[in-house]
């Protein structure tokens, strides 16, 4: 009896010192005077970059045919806070055969829109009021599984620090 409950607590023990080691991983991707890292998990990914105005980044989906959340903040550098959020996310699904992306993407002040490549490829928005786009998730590539965030020159006049979380 008592060799089972010491097999079963080595074993609880050790399951959960795994689990906070690869949890770890996720706590610290970046700090004041390091640059960002990347961090990649079973089920996550997390991007961080600046993008000057009218710059873009192109990053790809990890998987087709199996819905992809895209979490995406754009961090304050000033102390201030973008209004009326600086969050906004999607579900995207890359179609099996690759040639085209299906999703329903939230903008920053809680509209949503279900789209597909047939129609648009404008998945989700940081915006700042109404007819006011600051920066632009969209299909890139469907056929290479590829979104890309691109800053509009026309409203951001600072480089801008994006996190961005891939959960698959």
């Amino acid at each position: 009896m008592k060799k089972n409950y010491v097999r079963g607590l080595v074993v609880g023990t050790a399951v959960a010192a795994l689990a906070c080691v690869g949890g770890g991983a996720y706590a610290v991707t970046s700090a004041p005077g390091v640059s960002a890292v990347n961090v990649a998990g079973p089920d996550h990914q997390r991007l961080v970059f600046t993008l000057t105005p009218g710059a873009s980044q192109t990053f790809r989906l990890p998987a087709a045919n199996d819905p992809v959340r895209i979490d995406l903040d754009s961090i304050s550098t000033n102390g201030g806070i973008q209004t009326p959020s600086e969050v906004f996310s999607a579900l995207v699904n890359v179609d099996r055969n690759a040639r085209g992306m299906s999703w329903i993407g939230t903008n920053s002040d809680g509209s949503q829109a279900a789209n597909s490549t047939i129609h648009s490829s404008t998945i989700t928005q940081l915006v700042c009021g109404a007819n006011c786009v600051i920066a632009t998730l969209s299909v890139s590539n469907a056929g290479a599984r590829t979104v890309m965030l691109t800053a509009n020159k026309a409203t951001s006049i600072i480089n801008e620090t994006y996190v961005v979380n891939i959960w698959f």
